[in-house]
């Protein structure tokens, strides 16, 4: 669907980990609170966890760089106020949660006002919600993704629309909004004069754009990694370019040659290798990375008086 030249995705199982790797300038929630306290948040300092009351800081005041940001450990944090600093990103739950743990990103204060988050990609896991408290808009800068991660190891338990995702107010009689660049891209009923996709629709819908990119693992040293992009999304068909990007354990970034939908490469070493795969299709593009573990498959010949033995290592 061609709403506006910004990236709209959908995850599936696997749209990120728990077991992310704490960077500098991250924040993850310590308890319910409103976005802008302090006291809701803990800071990674490069080093360790700052808690409240040590940690001064909220996730884009300004006062400290943000990196990532996550909101876990069924809290709620409302967005109270604008948040006009970067953050790289914003994952709403941890993959932990149960039927009756979910971790909320409330939107706004009751009433009908617009609050800005300026965020690259908001990820939405299968115990996380998004939920609007009142009419208000959510303002996202141009180019800005949201990825909803569709199935629940919980249903019918827990519902999508109603327990996680983009909650679906099905009485709104005036519209929660997202607007994405300076364009209306959706509101909570579909309706209105350009006819936006609700939030049932973004729920449910494949989204514009996505990649879920595959290889064979693990790999001999000396072996072949053989890639897929696995496009999907009603853009798909009108992809023009892809860029493969490689993460060797060496962490010396390199590019692949192939801008193909599949790719190939032959490690020289041994660890985690990580590609990531970024399709252009009509303006819009989608990013998504896969790892493989690099092995050593040698074989070494010990040989006693009778028998000769090949031993893998």
């Amino acid at each position: 669907m061609k709403w506006l030249p910004t990236i709209l995705f959908f995850f599936f199982v696997g749209l990120a980990s728990t077991s992310f790797s704490q960077l500098l300038g991250d924040f993850r929630s310590f308890q319910g609170g409103n976005w802008s306290d302090p006291n809701s948040w803990e800071y990674y300092n490069g080093t360790s966890w700052i808690s409240p009351p040590a940690n001064t800081y909220y996730p884009g005041d300004g006062n400290v760089t943000t990196n990532n940001v996550y909101i876990i450990d069924n809290h709620t944090i409302r967005l109270n106020t604008n948040i006009n600093n970067l953050i790289n990103s914003i994952t709403i739950g941890d993959q932990n949660g149960t039927a009756t743990s979910i971790s909320t990103l409330l939107v706004g204060v009751n009433g009908n006002n617009t609050y800005s988050l300026n965020t690259n990609q908001i990820s939405i896991l299968y115990d996380g919600l998004m939920k609007w408290d009142g009419n208000n808009t959510l303002i996202l800068p141009s180019g800005a993704s949201i990825g909803i991660e569709k199935t629940s190891p919980y249903n019918p338990t827990t519902v999508l629309g109603t327990d996680y995702g983009l909650y679906e107010d099905g009485n709104c009689s005036t519209p929660m909004e997202i607007v994405i660049g300076g364009v209306l891209y959706s509101n909570c009923n579909g309706k209105g004069g350009s006819k936006p996709p609700s939030f049932e629709d973004i729920n449910d819908g494949g989204g514009n754009l996505s990649v879920s990119p595959t290889s064979n693992t693990p790999v001999c040293l000396g072996g072949t990694v053989n890639l897929s992009a696995n496009p999907g999304g009603t853009e798909s068909d009108s992809i023009s370019n892809y860029t493969w990007t490689v993460t060797p354990p060496s962490n010396t970034t390199y590019t692949l040659p192939l801008t193909t939908d599949t790719a190939s490469d032959n490690p020289t070493e041994t660890g985690t290798y990580l590609y990531e795969v970024t399709a252009t299709a009509n303006g819009t593009t989608a990013s998504n990375t896969v790892s493989v573990e690099v092995v050593s498959c040698n074989k070494t010949v010990i040989t006693n008086r009778r028998i000769t033995y090949r031993v893998k290592k």
